[in-house]
């Protein structure tokens, strides 16, 4: 029987214990790119790095192109180039517009020209030589009267108000007497309503600079000007009557009414020579607080660590950190024993410049008082008015809160309350209604802070590589109402914030009563635009500047451009980073100051400028919002039991007719509701009866057996 064989195998593998060790020099490591290419070292590592260039550079070169197409296949806005050229006021120096948008005030190099801010015609000037207008800002602080806040070239702050078309000088803040330190104003900015200002004067000899707070007596300004204005009318009708008296009588020259005050009447205001200009006499303002930048912190100065434990606090509250027991020496130890540990680093630091060392600036907000505000600091009469002001200076992570009510001798008063960040502030602002807080931080993220409630209502992450560059809460309009749970109380969710980092990229975000929502991105990642502001009387749209000098109107609820506004050939924006510009008449015009240069027949530059109007009503763009429905009422906020519940009462009154009507229908539906139950209590005592019955007569029979 034939049988199969598996044939020997030609190479028997060696057992495990034959194996011989392998050893490592036996293997070369090879670089992967030398299997393709021979080249020797130092080449090949040229043509790596040549490589990487050509990647990154084409890299570049893609995104341009991708740009560009993006750019083509954008939706161009239309563009508007009816810019009206004024024939007057060319050398405007600074734009701002009245609160109502009846005016438009200039400030020009020998003064300010009120004009009407539809018709262009002047209504009013105040000239004075040599002092050219640098920043100017107008507050309505009564029945057409305006309180015009301005600093000149100079550095000279001064208060005007302007009332009746006519301009006077309230007062000079920082006024210099002769042979004295001048002291500039570098900022000059004032409350909403004109109840108080604040000026920042700084020291040119020293580089000192410290922040002046003063309450202006608005009230009796008001009266001060009432009275002005009457007396300026009484003086008209009697140069009109002695004109005319001069006209009819010829004969005797010497007669003329008698303008004597009537006995009893306060001395007038106004005491005019002929051919004088009235320059009446207005209370001064009084100042209420002075604040200095905060120092660096050193090492303690105490004598004994006695006198240093004495000074420093309980830990209780949150301070600015210059009291504790911590000394120079120590400090200096430090400092030498990180310079040995890191000698090796040590060159690779910037040198200190001093020369050129910015100065601390502050940004402060006037507040009313909330949930915030120090215990015993609270006044009912100042209800609707600032009590507080909110002051941080450039470079510190610190926020303080000082009081505007207390009383004392000494100006320099310590901050009531200080917050801490944990990061430098960029920029702060407060909402139109001055509950909210929003400040921006160098590390991407913005607090907001609820004042009313006296919380936090949370910190917004906006972006991890850029820092805020500015913030701003839009208009309350824009935002749906929203029904909290009782229903007098119907709030908007005004907290609409818009947010720009360094990289000039816009977001928007809303801060509804429940939770912080990202709405949407305005503008990513686009370094050519810079908001300026909102349109006023279209709060949907924003005015922004592109890199190339175009102004546009943007539309913030989409980010989609609405218009772009062109400026005549050969003229550009005179800054623009910082444009003059202003709107007027409810945001129905809009004025811009452009520059042009050209040159002579000799070669010498000419530099030429003039102020346009652009009329924002005509734009066929905008017609659709300015059709939009808005609802400006401003709800009330109840701060007291006693207002809660009137205001519970009077909505629980108002809605009575309607509670009697769902009563009639309830008891309709409960009469409908009682025969159905009695229906079903009859057809059940007849099932039971039936049923009765029946097991009555079904029962078996015994068995007799």
């Amino acid at each position: 029987m034939p049988v199969y064989l598996r044939k020997n195998m030609t190479f028997t593998p060696p057992s495990l214990e034959n194996i011989a060790d392998l050893d490592e020099n036996d293997f070369e490591f090879i670089d992967p790119d030398k299997l393709k290419d021979q080249v020797p070292q130092p080449y090949r590592l040229v043509n790596k790095i040549v490589d990487s260039v050509v990647e990154k550079a084409w890299s570049f070169i893609s995104d341009i192109e991708n740009k560009k197409t993006a750019n083509l296949n954008k939706i161009r806005a239309p563009k508007y180039d009816c810019a009206v050229k004024l024939q007057s006021h060319e050398k405007a120096t600074a734009l701002t517009d009245s609160v109502d948008g009846r005016y438009v005030f200039i400030g020009l190099p020998n003064g300010i020209v009120v004009i009407d801010s539809l018709t262009q015609e002047t209504v009013s000037t105040w000239d004075e030589e040599k002092v050219d207008i640098a920043h100017i800002k107008c507050h309505l602080i009564g029945v057409q009267t305006y309180l015009l806040v301005t600093i000149d070239e100079m550095g000279i702050a001064k208060l005007f108000i302007f009332s009746s078309e006519q301009i006077f000088l309230l007062k000079i803040l920082n006024e210099q007497e002769p042979g004295a330190t001048k002291i500039i104003s570098t900022k000059c900015e004032s409350s909403e309503e004109g109840d108080y200002i604040g000026i920042v004067l700084e020291n040119t000899s020293s580089n000192e600079i410290w922040l002046e707070l003063h309450r202006l007596p608005r009230d009796t300004w008001l009266r001060e000007m009432e009275t002005v204005v009457a007396e300026l009318k009484a003086l008209s009708q009697q140069q009109e009557e002695e004109a005319a008296m001069a006209a009819e009588s010829t004969e005797d020259n010497s007669q003329s009414p008698s303008g004597s005050p009537k006995p009893g009447t306060p001395p007038p205001l106004l005491t005019l020579t002929p051919g004088e200009k009235p320059n009446p006499k207005f209370t001064p303002p009084s100042l209420v607080l002075k604040i200095h930048p905060p120092q660096p912190i050193t090492g303690s100065t105490s004598s004994s660590v006695m006198s240093a434990c004495q000074k420093v606090d309980s830990g209780e509250v949150i301070g600015t950190g210059q009291h504790h027991i911590i000394t120079s020496t120590h400090l200096e130890q430090r400092d030498s024993m990180f310079e040995q540990q890191h000698e090796n680093m040590m060159k690779y630091l910037p040198a200190e410049d001093k020369q050129n060392e910015e100065i601390m600036q502050p940004t402060f907000h006037f507040v009313t008082s909330s949930r915030l505000t120090p215990v015993g600091l609270e006044q009912p009469s100042q209800t609707g008015r600032p009590t507080t002001v909110i002051v941080w200076w450039t470079g510190e992570s610190n926020l303080r809160q000082y009081s505007l009510l207390k009383q004392s001798k000494d100006f320099d008063h310590k901050a009531d309350i200080v917050w801490p960040f944990c990061s430098t502030i960029t920029c702060s602002t407060t909402s139109s209604c001055g509950i909210y807080l929003a400040v921006g931080l160098r590390s991407g993220n913005v607090v907001l802070w609820d004042r009313y409630l006296g919380i936090e209502k949370g910190v917004i992450g906006v972006s991890s590589e850029y820092s805020i560059k500015q913030v701003q809460f839009l208009d309350p309009s824009i935002s749906s109402e929203d029904m909290t749970d009782y229903p007098p109380y119907k709030t908007s969710s005004s907290a609409w914030l818009l947010i720009q980092t360094s990289d000039n990229s816009q977001y928007v975000y809303n801060t509804s009563l429940n939770t912080l929502v990202v709405l949407y991105t305005v503008n990513e990642n686009n370094e050519e635009e810079t908001v300026l502001s909102t349109v006023s009387g279209i709060p949907e749209l924003l005015l922004v500047v592109t890199k190339d000098n175009s102004l546009l109107l943007k539309d913030v609820t989409n980010g989609q451009d609405v218009c772009e506004l062109i400026l005549p050939t050969s003229f550009d924006l005179t800054s623009p980073w910082e444009p003059i510009y202003s709107f007027g008449g409810g945001g129905q015009m809009l004025y811009v100051k452009g520059s042009s240069s050209s040159k002579d027949e000799e070669g010498a530059i000419i530099d030429e400028s003039s102020l346009f109007v652009y009329q924002l009503r005509s734009f066929p763009s905008l017609d659709g919002y300015w059709k939009r429905p808005r609802n400006n009422d401003i709800k009330p906020v109840h701060s007291t039991v006693e207002q809660r519940v009137n205001a519970l009462l009077k909505h629980r009154i108002a809605v009575q007719p309607q509670r009697k009507e769902r009563l009639e229908k309830r008891w309709n539906m409960m009469q409908q509701e009682l025969d159905i139950i009695l229906q079903c209590q009859e057809t059940a005592k007849k099932r039971t009866g039936f049923g009765h019955a029946y097991s009555y007569f079904d029962q078996p029979e015994e068995n007799d057996n």
